[in-house]
């Protein structure tokens, strides 16, 4: 899972690079094996919609939000997929920034576009424009491709026919731990009033040159 990496990332080390970090899972929580004391981390059970809805009043004394909506179409369908994507992701974001979180990081797609003909670049294009209406000081849209390693290494016929494609060059790859290693470099760089957009090969070349201190 992305989340885990994430966690790993700002939690592990000899001096954790986050005094507090707060995960949310829908049907697996985000997990830490290190060593790491009560208040430092907390693991949440909380679907997106209910984030944006019912658990609302949780999402609150942040200072970075970050948001990885996986692929659920097709458990729930291209409607509430679509809903999932762009209005409960719209919904957690104006939550966290109303208040008072002033960095939102979003894990999008490449090939990301509001004009896209395919509805899944298409979502994540709209909701990325969406979010820089919001006001955040600081936006960081991250979008990889094809994601490996992590549980998404778990066999099936759709994760074959996508390690298939990567191996024939067809799809580009990126391992969900380098992309973990890439957002943490991002979040913690001095800088205020941007929107950064780091597509798959810059995602590759930061976690290739990160100090791993």
């Amino acid at each position: 899972q992305t989340g885990s990496a994430m966690v790993r990332e700002l939690l592990g080390g000899s001096q954790p690079r986050a005094t507090r970090v707060v995960a949310y899972g829908n049907s697996r929580l985000p997990t830490y094996s290190g060593a790491v004391r009560a208040e430092n981390f907390e693991a949440r059970q909380a679907s997106m919609e209910e984030l944006a809805t019912t658990s609302k009043s949780q999402i609150t004394g942040f200072d970075n939000i970050f948001i990885h909506v996986g692929t659920q179409r097709g458990k729930v369908g291209l409607e509430q997929q679509i809903q999932l994507e762009f209005d409960h992701t719209l919904a957690v974001a104006q939550a966290a920034f109303a208040a008072g979180c002033l960095t939102c990081h979003l894990v999008s797609s490449v090939g990301a576009s509001p004009s896209s003909s395919v509805t899944y670049l298409k979502t994540k294009g709209r909701v990325e424009e969406a979010l820089k209406t919001i006001g955040f000081q600081r936006l960081v849209i991250y979008r990889p491709a094809s994601l490996i390693g992590g549980d998404r290494d778990v066999p099936g016929l759709k994760r074959t026919m996508v390690s298939c494609l990567c191996s024939l060059g067809i799809l580009a790859k990126i391992d969900v731990n380098l992309v973990a290693v890439a957002m943490r470099v991002v979040a913690l760089r001095l800088s205020v009033g941007t929107v950064e957009v780091l597509e798959n090969a810059e995602l590759l070349r930061v976690a290739a040159t990160a100090s791993s201190t």
